[in-house]
């Protein structure tokens, strides 16, 4: 699953997966310039005491891509970046991309109850930059990311609003989510003391049988 993936997307999952062992929403973010480089990185911490400068924390704000973008900076345009996130942005990072004049968007995992894409050509103030959107993935990394979402609120709030639209809408998604949860239980969360691997690995074994690899 991983060899599919360049590197952006790669710091993008390894951030989303910090995120989760932290026990905030499992997202990650970053932003590339013209050449490919990255250089502005963030992660949720929702519900984490405190982030280094200038990423916020401890907030409903505290988002991978707000946190991602708030870096850049303000004097100047970015619509030759790229903003690579693991997840479907809601409509609080959409507006801060439109914000942030940030020209092109990738995301790998669909949301569908927060994510907000249509949103950047609703209003003439989102719509004067821009935006080439490239996502979801249609392959095993996309659904994994999403599942990861819903295993988030599977662990932090199961009968929320978040679960049940998935249920409604998703139903595959709680099912791979729920192996996500047992595989991370049986492994324990961010790296495994025994082999000092990353356990995304072993979180990605749950869902076999499901419609996804264990290829990471």
């Amino acid at each position: 699953m991983m060899s599919s993936l360049n590197s952006a997307e790669r710091l993008c999952l390894e951030l989303a997966w910090q995120a989760f062992g932290a026990g905030s929403v499992p997202v990650g973010a970053v932003v590339l310039n013209q050449t490919g480089e990255v250089v502005a990185t963030g992660r949720s911490r929702m519900y984490e005491p405190s982030a280094p400068p200038p990423e916020l924390a401890n907030s409903l704000l505290a988002h991978a891509e707000v946190n991602a973008l708030v870096a850049l900076d303000p004097h100047l345009r970015y619509e030759d970046h790229t903003l690579v996130t693991a997840l479907e942005p809601c409509p609080l990072c959409l507006g801060a991309l439109a914000m942030s004049t940030v020209g092109r968007l990738v995301y790998l995992g669909a949301d569908p109850y927060g994510g907000a894409v249509g949103l950047l050509s609703d209003t003439p103030h989102t719509a004067r930059v821009p935006v080439q959107v490239v996502g979801p993935r249609d392959d095993a990394v996309g659904l994994l990311v999403s599942a990861l979402h819903v295993a988030c609120y599977l662990r932090r709030n199961p009968d929320g609003a978040v679960v049940r639209v998935h249920r409604d809408l998703r139903p595959d998604l709680i099912s791979i989510a729920h192996n996500l949860l047992a595989a991370s239980a049986m492994s324990g969360r961010g790296r495994d003391r025994r082999t000092g691997t990353s356990t995304a690995a072993t979180v990605a074994s749950g869902c076999d049988g499901v419609g996804t690899t264990a290829a990471w």
